[in-house]
């Protein structure tokens, strides 16, 4: 069994130890210690990384588990022989940041379970954020702004007392007179974690010496998560990082919309407004240009019956020319092939007794009803659908009854 140096020392970046076993596993060397500050992963917390160094030899610890006979395994990528004497380095910023977050994450489940009689789930300390799974007593699947708000003040308050955190196993009496916040989930060397008077409950994970190590908490979201609510945050560090980043981008923002950043909504949905109504405007402008030149193309002669346009354009927005081809067969007798750049359309009107979806396909890629089909291929191919029209339709009435 491996002494886990970190439960009486958070703070302990190097020991000293003996190598007891190896084994290697597909993904690597692992090396078990007698001794260890390293974290294993475990409840929700990632592992630690760091050296394991040896006679002038430095091996990097990139993954850390335990086992079920409490022994824990280091991935290291040099070899360490059994009862080799090593001296261990812990990466003290990577365990700092995750103390802050599995801190925060404590406070903010304790506040959750005594504002809103919510029940935290397991926790996921990922690398940019770490988020909670939430179980409300009345099943709903949301927060509230103002709970929201609630809850970062109610912990953010707390983190500024810089009350003392407390870990130790206490004993069976000792145990089951504790006010927990939840029933541990193991029977045999149940660790307490206490924070001032206002959290207390089970754990094996690393924690800061008091709250005011967390720094502060600020929750991203809250939403819907196979029924219950996900709760994103960040602590410490990666809080005033985040904050930072926003003033940035808002203080840019603010400066390209000339107003201080307290108007940056509205400006900003005025902004929005302004923009939808000139691309209306400019899509009615380009639905018309596009209509125009497909009529200009126009020709009633060469299929007998109706009239065809065979037009090529460059390149225009999707929607307008979209609505050019649907006002234009919307008059009967009429047929288009219509190269837009790349973008094939072929269209009728429904009494016209063309299969576009088949005439596309002869000249291009692409598909779609025999109405209206679109596609891809170069300008050309409009010009070669319209040979094909003209070579197998000479004697054919191309008007249908409806």
């Amino acid at each position: 069994m491996t002494e886990r140096l970190y439960y009486e020392d958070a703070y302990l970046w190097e020991f000293d130890g003996k190598v007891v076993a190896e084994k290697t596993e597909k993904d690597g060397r692992w090396i078990a210690l007698d001794r260890s500050a390293f974290y294993p992963t475990s409840g929700g917390q990632p592992y630690d990384t760091g050296t394991l160094s040896r006679n002038g030899q430095i091996a990097e610890v990139t993954d850390v588990e335990a086992d079920r006979e409490g022994y824990v395994w280091h991935r290291v990528n040099l070899e360490i022989p059994v009862g080799s004497e090593v001296h261990g380095c812990i990466d003290g910023e990577r365990r700092t940041d995750h103390m802050e977050q599995h801190g925060g994450e404590h406070m903010l489940a304790g506040a959750i379970w005594e504002k809103l009689g919510g029940t935290t789930i397991g926790l996921h300390l990922g690398k940019e954020d770490s988020s909670i799974d939430v179980s409300m007593p009345d099943g709903r699947t949301h927060l509230t702004e103002e709970e929201i708000r609630m809850l970062e003040e109610t912990v953010n308050a707390r983190i500024r007392l810089d009350a003392p955190i407390r870990c130790w196993f206490p004993g069976e009496e000792e145990l089951a007179a504790l006010p927990l916040r939840k029933k541990p989930t193991v029977t045999e060397h149940v660790r307490i974690v206490a924070m001032g008077d206002f959290e207390m409950v089970a754990c094996g994970g690393t924690h800061p010496a008091s709250t005011g190590r967390i720094g502060q908490i600020k929750v991203i979201s809250a939403l819907p998560s196979r029924g219950k609510i996900r709760i994103t945050f960040v602590c410490g560090g990666r809080a005033e990082r985040m904050f930072r980043l926003y003033m940035q981008c808002a203080h840019k923002a603010g400066n390209v919309l000339s107003c201080p950043v307290e108007k940056l909504a509205s400006n900003a949905g005025e902004l929005k407004a302004r923009l939808a109504d000139a691309e209306r405007r400019v899509n009615r402008y380009e639905t018309e240009r596009i209509l125009e030149a497909i009529r200009q193309n126009e020709d009633a002669e060469s299929l007998k019956g109706i009239t065809l346009s065979v037009t090529m354009l460059e390149e225009t927005d999707a929607k307008p020319a979209a609505e050019a081809v649907s006002r234009y067969i919307q008059e009967d007798g009429r047929a288009l092939l219509l190269s837009v750049g790349e973008r094939l359309t072929f269209a009728r009107s429904r009494d016209v007794d063309i299969d576009m979806n088949e005439l596309i396909r002869r000249v291009g890629r692409g598909g779609g009803r025999p109405d209206l089909a679109s596609g891809a291929g170069i300008p050309q191919c409009a010009e070669v659908a319209r040979k094909i029209l003209m070579t197998e339709g000479k004697n054919r009435a191309w008007r249908k009854k409806i």
